[in-house]
């Protein structure tokens, strides 16, 4: 198998590492039974895919990903719990027997979307702690099953195929982050804005649910893609940069979010009117946070050198 996966590799690197990579997976997989024979190489094979593609660890996209990869997990996991919320604000809301619920919302369609959103939770749940070899995994496949559920169910779970797209999509940002940059991007506080990035989502939503806000009935899925926004503007205050890579980011997690909104305010034109206008802001207000940043942390990038007080 090993001879195989090699020829993934671009032929450079192949040359100059083949040998050493084949020999470090047979004593790796020395005696082991199939299923560590077959991780490994699924390993080695994803290593060789983001080669190819310009992903190494020392590339520019490897950085952009690196930044993504926690806010990847941010969005899946706040997809993933919005369907779960809706599920349970509608189980505890209807007058049918919780028994009678049950049997029917476990089973065909939507017990596959409910599976499915807790095994993306769990999964990106897990990964921001630092256990990505568990975590990632499983957040990806969380995210595939909810799409292939959203094909096959069509428009009970959002649309059958723009959902299914930005789900895959933002698969793709966990998966192709380098493995060996993902402890490096959730520290750093990054874990922890990640997860209030997750609250922020989910929890005013359970309180428009439970009427805690008498005055607002729905949000048209407009308030997540609000709260990644600004989750960009505070990243480039943080950073004091111009904040085109951060908004940029923010952009690249974004579409489970984005197709959220184009299944549930679709015909509210005044609801999509008030999130351009928000996005707009924005963009225009973060390379501002970014000076602010600068001009706040003297050590950072961009910050003009402050002028010496000794006498010549």
């Amino acid at each position: 198998m090993i001879a195989h996966v090699l020829r993934l590799y671009p032929a450079a690197y192949r040359s100059a590492h083949g040998a050493e990579i084949a020999a470090t997976y047979r004593e790796l997989t020395a005696g082991e039974p199939l299923g560590s024979r077959l991780r490994e190489g699924a390993g080695l094979a994803a290593h060789a895919l983001r080669l190819r593609l310009g992903l190494g660890p020392a590339s520019r996209a490897a950085r952009v990903l690196a930044l993504a990869y926690p806010f990847a997990l941010a969005v899946s996991a706040a997809v993933c719990g919005l369907h779960l919320l809706r599920w349970y604000a509608a189980l505890v809301s209807s007058p049918t027997p919780l028994g009678a619920q049950l049997r029917v919302d476990l089973s065909g369609a939507w017990g596959a979307l409910l599976v499915s959103s807790l095994i993306g939770c769990a999964g990106a749940a897990t990964a921001l702690t630092g256990r990505w070899r568990a975590g990632a995994p499983c957040t990806v496949a969380g995210l595939l099953s909810f799409a292939v559920a959203a094909v096959v169910s069509g428009p009970a779970f959002g649309d059958p195929v723009v959902t299914p797209t930005a789900l895959a999509l933002t698969a793709a940002v966990v998966l192709a982050c380098p493995p060996d940059r993902r402890q490096e991007a959730i520290a750093g506080g990054r874990a922890g804005t990640a997860g209030a990035v997750i609250a922020l989502v989910v929890v005013p939503r359970a309180a428009i649910d439970a009427h805690a806000v008498p005055w607002v009935s729905t949000d048209y899925g407009c308030w997540p893609v609000l709260v990644i926004a600004a989750t960009g503007v505070a990243l480039t205050w943080r950073s004091g940069s111009r904040g085109g890579l951060e908004l940029g980011v923010m952009a690249l997690v974004s579409p489970p979010l984005l197709a959220h909104v184009y299944t549930t305010a679709r015909g509210e034109t005044a609801a999509v009117l008030w999130l351009a206008a928000a996005l707009a802001t924005a963009a225009l207000i973060a390379p501002s946070a970014g000076r602010l940043g600068r001009l706040g942390h003297p050590g950072r990038p961009g910050r003009p050198p402050r002028p010496s007080t000794r006498r010549p």
